[in-house]
C-alpha cells in the first residue's frame, strides 16, 4: 500500500511520508510478524504482509471537521485527516494513520478473515496494536 497526499497541510504531509517509510521498513516488518505471532500462524503472517505491500494506493485528503471528535477517519478507499484534532504529537497522529491504513486493507475484510477475529472488540484491539507499533518508529 502507498498513500497519496497531495495537499498543503504540513502535518499531515510528514505523518503520511513516514508511514510510507514504514510501510516498507524491513524492520517493522519484523515487529508486525511478533505481532501477529500472538493472533495467528506465522504462515498467515507472510499472507497479511502481502496485503500490506500490494500496490494499492490509499488518497489521504484534510478536511476541517469542528464537530467531529475523529483525528482519522475512512470511506471507500480514502483516509480523511481532520487538521483541527490533529494537534496531538507526531507519534499519536501516525498511529492513527496506521490503524486507518489497516482499516482501509480490511474494507473488504480480507484481513478480518485472514486473522479470523472472534468479535469487533479483537479487531479493534489488533489495529489498535498494529498503530502503537509505529509510534516506536518516529
Amino acid at each position: 500500500m502507498k498513500l497519496d497526499y497531495s495537499g498543503k497541510h504540513l502535518k499531515t504531509y510528514r505523518i503520511v511520508e513516514r508511514a510510507n517509510q514504514l510501510l516498507i521498513s524491513p524492520f517493522f516488518k519484523a515487529e508486525v510478524n511478533n505481532l501477529l505471532a500472538t493472533y495467528c500462524k506465522k504462515e498467515l503472517s507472510e499472507e497479511f504482509l502481502a496485503i500490506l505491500e500490494t500496490e494499492e494506493r490509499v488518497l489521504v485528503k484534510t478536511i476541517f471537521s469542528p464537530f467531529s471528535k475523529k483525528k482519522i477517519f475512512f470511506k471507500s478507499n480514502s483516509l480523511y485527516v481532520n487538521t483541527l484534532r490533529l494537534k496531538s504529537s507526531h507519534r499519536d497522529a501516525l498511529a492513527s494513520l496506521m490503524h486507518g491504513v489497516l482499516n482501509v486493507a480490511d474494507e473488504n475484510h480480507s484481513i478480518s478473515k485472514l486473522l479470523d477475529f472472534e468479535n469487533q472488540r479483537q479487531k479493534n484491539h489488533f489495529f489498535n496494536e498494529f498503530g502503537a507499533i509505529s509510534k516506536s518508529y518516529i
